[in-house]
């Protein structure tokens, strides 16, 4: 059983991260260190298969979305429904078509290298002409959205009306949002510096690959986060549904649930130890 305090999320947040971390956190450390050479082993074998170079953005933009939207489901299904890591693998495809598609759609300089995969100046002309302004507040605002997508997704079992109202649940959840938008961003650039700078410097692939492992505890700390901060959420599903009574997400780890499940059948979340505060 989930210990609900007075706050709608129950125990608090630091509490759950904490026991989250402590009970799940090697085995979602594995998954990110494994996503991470997937990742960048798959964006070396594309590179070195495909050579039109707007067919390579593409397939490159797929790929990573696709590798990135999986991990993070095991993951938070690790997180929030404590299965084995054989059913946490068996993430639902439409689930992974949600997340990967929104995550596309959501980023701005993901869809600004798209655009130069087919007309380069482009490129140039959007981030240095009066349009950069604008794109760069909707790339903030999609940042943020996107950074609460994957809990949207894969424990609330919604999509992006799900992660919108995760977002709008209250500032407390709005601004921790915001850091983990702004921490995940700042991380995964500069891993991605450092892997082309080892890359460039070495001429190793292995010492590429050595450096972009550095992204897996970058993604822990990311999705212990983001679980957190839904359970902390007034948006979150409790033990009896929302607090609102509208409805819950997937309430023993399946592949099925929606944005209107049915309230009440039990919790779909991992207790957590009252020796960690409120």
């Amino acid at each position: 059983m989930i210990i609900e305090g007075a706050r709608p999320g129950g125990a608090s947040w630091w509490g759950i991260f904490a026991e989250r971390a402590v009970a799940r956190g090697p085995l979602v450390l594995l998954v990110a260190a494994v996503g991470a050479v997937l990742q960048l082993a798959a964006g070396v074998l594309v590179a070195g298969l495909v050579p039109a170079f707007w067919m390579l953005r593409l397939l490159s933009v797929a790929v990573a979305t696709l590798l990135v939207s999986f991990e993070y489901g095991v993951a938070l299904r690790l997180l929030a429904f404590r299965p084995g890591l054989g059913f946490a693998l068996r993430v639902p495809p439409r689930q992974l078509g949600l997340m990967a598609g929104w995550s596309v759609l959501l980023s701005v300089p993901t869809l600004v290298d798209l655009c130069a995969a087919f007309r380069p100046e482009l490129y140039f002309d959007l981030l240095r002409g009066p349009l950069r302004w604008p794109l760069l507040a909707l790339g903030a605002f999609g940042g943020v959205l996107a950074a609460a997508l994957p809990a949207a997704v894969f424990v609330a079992g919604g999509g992006l009306r799900a992660s919108w109202r995760l977002l709008s649940s209250g500032w407390a959840t709005a601004l921790r949002l915001c850091a983990i938008a702004l921490f995940g961003c700042v991380a995964g650039l500069l891993v991605q510096q450092w892997s082309v700078e080892a890359l460039w410097r070495s001429r190793s692939v292995a010492a590429a690959f050595a450096v972009d492992a550095l992204a897996a505890p970058v993604h822990l700390l990311v999705l212990l986060l983001l679980f957190a901060t839904y359970r902390r959420s007034p948006a979150a599903v409790g033990p009896d549904g929302p607090a609102d009574g509208s409805g819950g997400g997937p309430e023993d780890g399946s592949a099925g649930g929606s944005e209107s499940g049915t309230a009440g059948a039990g919790s779909a979340y991992p207790p957590v130890d009252a020796a960690f505060g409120r």
